[in-house]
């Protein structure tokens, strides 16, 4: 397992990159947006998929800087999971966690004024399938994931694995819900089933690419 010193460092230099994460991310709700036009239609999310989603993506944060100043209170307790090899995953971590962080950010560009933590469809919505939604149809929810796998991955705490497996619920959810809307006669029907037939939820799908490129 790594030293206390050393996770009190990564936890510093993470808590710093997530608030530049956090800044840049949630700059995209503030910034000058074009009028969309009335809601045509929504889903309801409820407390937990709404409010209990936004603060388990926020204990990441907290965990980094309790971990950078005190970082006994959230490691190397009797709710740290310890065993041998447990270093390689939590050097592991660091990997998952900036690879998570960059796809988030990527995909709240690429979807830019369409995001919404409200799942709903505007008159004048469009369906947006570049960069990484070219191949995913929820990238945002699959960055964030990889920032929640890291983090547990890193200080190795059930309670981190307990929200990670929460949050990968909620996910689930909060997905079915958005597609069921984008499918219907009120999103963009047909047009996106396709998109749902070559593209994977949170994943690529496997094989789709080069099916894509025999029928081109």
């Amino acid at each position: 397992m790594l030293d206390p010193s050393v996770i009190r460092l990564l936890s510093a230099l993470l808590a710093v990159g997530g608030v530049v994460v956090s800044v840049l991310f949630f700059g995209l709700f503030t910034r000058k947006k074009h009028d969309l036009g009335p809601v045509k239609a929504s889903r309801p999310t409820g407390f937990v998929l709404r409010r209990v989603w936004l603060l388990l993506g926020l204990l990441n944060l907290i965990f980094y800087f309790i971990g950078g100043i005190v970082p006994e209170w959230v490691y190397g307790t009797p709710l740290n999971l310890s065993f041998g090899g447990g270093e390689y995953l939590q050097w592991a971590s660091v990997f998952i966690t900036l690879s998570g962080a960059l796809l988030f950010l990527w995909s709240g560009r690429v979807l830019g004024q369409y995001m919404r933590v409200e799942i709903v469809v505007s008159e004048k919505h469009e369906l947006v399938t570049g960069g990484p939604y070219s191949r995913i149809r929820h990238p945002t929810y699959t960055g964030g994931l990889l920032i929640d796998l890291g983090t547990a991955l890193l200080f190795l705490n059930i309670i981190l694995v307990m929200s990670f497996v929460a949050r990968v619920a909620m996910a689930y959810k909060r997905a079915g819900l958005e597609e069921t809307l984008l499918a219907s006669e009120a999103g963009f029907g047909q047009r996106y089933r396709d998109y749902m037939g070559r593209t994977g939820k949170f994943l690529p799908k496997i094989g789709s690419s080069q099916r894509n490129q025999r029928s081109s």
